[in-house]
């Protein structure tokens, strides 16, 4: 009996006219491997090469594409279909105040600001559309850039927006780490275990390691515990928390949406994009239930934050970001090394597509589908050239070099650039084309 192969597929992809789609089959084929199958793309539009199907529309319409997965025997293990929903881009009448709430792929502004650029500037490659006034990212926090306002934190998942859970740690140092260290595991003079998560120009921000809540330490310095590459000791000037969820009353200790915005002079959200699921994967909840129980408790949570939108912003339309795959070359094993559960690479891909399974069935449930939004990113962010690399020799005995991805989770700015491409198409068929 032939084996089956699921392709996941959303229900759409938004494309716009003037601007190349991609669909990567790597990001919607579960398999550890899917080249190693026949894979045929059958629409009337665009073309089907070997590691994806690209388009490029001149004109708005929908088109129907299938994708099929066949064996070597010619037998079907698997087929999915979506929809290429083509628009032509329109400068709209009223600006969009849109707030992102994410992790650390959200916190820097790296794909924020290329998604603002390709709408609001002419400049660039590709050229941007210049609506100026079409849309506002609004929040608390900068990344790298203005006019890039999120809620994107480094290390979080849904419970750290949702509780007062015990901070992130941040220390006062310069940073001397390469981007192949993120992700290792250090010790404080108290013997616990932090994780390294976001490096900045000053400081380093390090994550409860198994969500321990042990206090933050007061002496200097950290020691190597595991998986670093620079294993010198991280001498410290300062360290403190990261502080709790900005969504917080500080004076109910309750989630307030409008005394958030009121609190911080922010003007209230018309959409708020959601871009979480990738951190977590070492939590108590994640290790003990299987990858298909733990996606529903993620998607339990999703609803208690949308709840909260929801009772504060009746009309707000929300959009919840899919997760791309980590890095399928070196990334995982340069970070984790080798400890499970995050050395175990397909696990960790079976992970993301699951979650991005039930993402869009929690979306197109009847109480969610007329104000929720799928937004599949997976699909459309290539992960064999997403991340920072480096050249390795192929063995200890050879000069001859490879590719090698040095991180497995922070793409490289190729990378966030994509990311920021498919929002920019979901911005602009929902809320600046000749169709909305």
């Amino acid at each position: 009996m032939a084996e089956k192969i699921r392709v996941n597929l959303p229900q759409k992809y938004d494309l716009v006219v003037g601007d190349t789609f991609q669909l990567y089959y790597r990001g919607v084929i579960e398999a550890p491997n899917p080249y190693i199958y026949s894979i045929v793309s059958i629409c009337d539009k665009g073309r089907n090469f070997p590691r994806y199907f690209e388009y490029a529309p001149t004109e708005p319409g929908q088109h129907k594409l299938t994708i099929k997965v066949y064996d070597a025997q010619r037998n079907l293990l698997g087929e999915a279909e979506t929809v290429l929903n083509v628009v032509v881009p329109k400068e709209p009448e009223k600006c969009t105040n849109i707030l992102v709430i994410g992790d650390s792929l959200t916190g820097n502004g790296h794909w924020i600001n290329e998604a603002q650029r390709r709408i609001v500037e002419t400049e660039g490659e590709p050229a941007g559309l210049g609506f100026a006034n079409a849309i506002k990212f609004v929040g608390t926090r900068n990344g790298y850039y203005p006019n890039t306002q999120n809620e994107g934190y480094g290390g979080w998942h849904w419970d750290s927006f949702l509780y007062n859970v015990p901070g992130a740690m941040m220390i006062e140092c310069p940073n001397n780490r390469g981007v192949e260290d993120q992700h290792s595991l250090w010790q404080d003079c108290n013997g616990a275990i932090w994780q390294l998560e976001t490096l900045q120009i000053d400081y380093l921000k390090f994550n409860r390691w198994k969500d321990h809540t042990s206090p933050i330490p007061e002496c200097s310095p950290l020691t190597h515990y595991a998986n670093a590459v620079d294993t010198s000791p991280i001498e410290f000037v300062s360290a403190f928390s990261d502080g709790g969820s900005p969504f917080l009353n500080p004076d109910t200790g309750k989630i307030d949406m409008l005394d958030y915005c009121k609190r911080n002079n922010i003007d209230k959200p018309d959409v708020v994009y959601i871009f979480l699921g990738c951190n977590g994967l070492m939590s108590t909840e994640a290790c003990t239930n299987t990858r298909e129980d733990y996606c529903q408790m993620v998607v339990t949570k999703g609803r208690k934050m949308v709840a909260y939108l929801k009772e504060a912003f009746p009309d707000v339309k929300v959009k919840i970001i899919g997760q791309p795959l980590g890095s399928v070359n070196g990334g995982m094993g340069a970070n984790y090394g080798a400890t499970l559960p995050l050395t175990d690479h397909y696990d960790i891909i079976h992970y993301k597509m699951e979650l991005n399974r039930v993402y869009q069935a929690w979306c197109l449930e009847d109480e969610y589908k007329d104000f929720m939004e799928f937004v599949d990113i997976a699909g459309q962010f290539d992960c064999e050239y997403g991340y920072p690399y480096k050249e390795k020799p192929v063995n200890t005995r050879s000069a001859v070099m490879e590719r090698m991805d040095t991180n497995a989770a922070h793409p490289s700015m190729d990378g966030y650039k994509q990311i920021g491409d498919a929002v920019y198409r979901n911005i602009v068929a929902s809320f600046c084309s000749e169709e909305n």
